[in-house]
């Protein structure tokens, strides 16, 4: 027997967590080829603004984080040829998503916010 009732509209606050879990684990393996920083970005626009506020504060968080990403690769090529000056600004950049990431994260599996998200540190 069918149901004429609408279906549950609200979003899912489990599964907005586990999709806010899975940007940070995509923004863990941008380390090796980048391309799943891309795929955390749409992800993160796209459930922004159905989220609960402190979900969207996660995802606020890491977009920032996949922006400011972006800018640290792009200025460590351009120095890359002043005597490993851009190898040096990579692996300060890698440093910094790993501890950013990790720490976000942490946040999200305590169910707590950022103080800060579009801040550059953690």
């Amino acid at each position: 027997m069918m149901s004429d009732a609408m279906p549950d509209s609200r979003p899912d606050p489990h599964g907005d967590r586990t999709l806010a879990l899975v940007n940070y684990v995509l923004l863990l393996f941008a380390l090796s080829n980048g391309i799943t920083a891309l795929i955390a970005l749409v992800i993160a626009f796209m459930r922004r603004d159905n989220a609960s506020a402190w979900l969207r504060n996660h995802y606020d968080f890491q977009i920032r984080t996949v922006i400011y990403g972006i800018i640290i690769a792009i200025v460590g090529f351009a120095t890359i040829w002043m005597l490993g000056l851009g190898l040096l600004i990579w692996l300060i950049g890698a440093v910094w998503l790993v501890v950013r990431t990790v720490v976000g994260l942490m946040r999200l599996v305590d169910g707590r916010t950022h103080p800060d998200p579009a801040g550059y540190g953690i």
